[in-house]
């Protein structure tokens, strides 16, 4: 089983430098992490019309928001926040 080929967005990127240097390892380590058991996990589907096809992955109080190529084996990451402002 090979793992999935974790892909940032522009956005997701600057998300990621906007926080605090121990979170940002912690997000990134997860995101390996998803890149390597992206078959084990259960995705978390997202309601609404402008996020079809997303998913999400909850990291304490953030929010990690993807795309799941499995074609491609791919993990697209799109945005990564605080729950309180990652949808909007």
């Amino acid at each position: 089983m090979s793992g999935f080929e974790v892909i940032l967005t522009p956005e997701a990127q600057a998300d990621i430098g906007r926080l605090d240097p121990s979170l940002q390892t912690r997000v990134l380590d997860r995101l390996e992490w998803m890149g390597e058991n992206a078959e084990l996990m259960r995705h978390l589907a997202l309601r609404g019309e402008e996020w079809a096809g997303c998913f999400r992955y909850r990291l304490g109080a953030y929010r990690i928001i993807y795309l799941l190529d499995r074609s491609a084996n791919r993990l697209v990451v799109l945005k990564v926040g605080h729950r309180r402002d990652v949808y909007r």
